[in-house]
């Protein structure tokens, strides 16, 4: 993963520089040929409160989830979500690799992946690194979003 971030300011850089990371997930509860998929993490200061992941499947096509970036950051430290997305950290233990969990509630049913933990909260750093929280609000195109409103009927 390249953590190597622009030297701007938070807006100068905001369309510069969108974190990814391509990670493994593992299905629980599946059948052993079944239970490894490819996963994108992505996060844009286009949408500072939400990261986008990619699960990808065997035939190559991606489901889409997005997920607020505070509930991934409060699934590192303990229980968090309710409903469609719920995330939680392994407990630690001495010497032994931890793993974030994933469930994702679909109306066909219910998923859980386990990832690495560690990567995860690597990742998340750095997108906390480029936009602070508390400071997604000055990232955000307040005109477009009001135009997009008054749009719609």
């Amino acid at each position: 993963m390249n953590n190597q971030m622009p030297d701007h300011g938070l807006k100068a850089s905001a369309h510069e520089y969108r974190p990814v990371l391509l990670t493994t997930l593992h299905r629980l509860f599946a059948a052993p040929e079944a239970s490894t998929l490819s996963c994108r993490f992505r996060y844009s200061t286009d949408d500072p409160f939400a990261v986008v992941l990619d699960i990808i499947l065997r035939s190559g096509i991606a489901v889409t989830w997005v997920v607020s970036r505070d509930l991934l950051d409060a699934g590192t430290t303990r229980p968090s979500g309710e409903g469609d997305i719920k995330v939680w950290p392994s407990r630690p233990e001495h010497g032994r690799r931890r793993f974030l969990y994933l469930s994702l509630d679909r109306p066909d049913g219910r998923v859980t992946f386990e990832a690495d933990f560690a990567e995860i909260r690597e990742w998340l750093d750095t997108t906390y690194a480029l936009v602070p929280s508390g400071s997604e609000p000055q990232l955000l195109d307040w005109d477009a979003l009001e135009a997009s409103l008054l749009r719609q009927d």
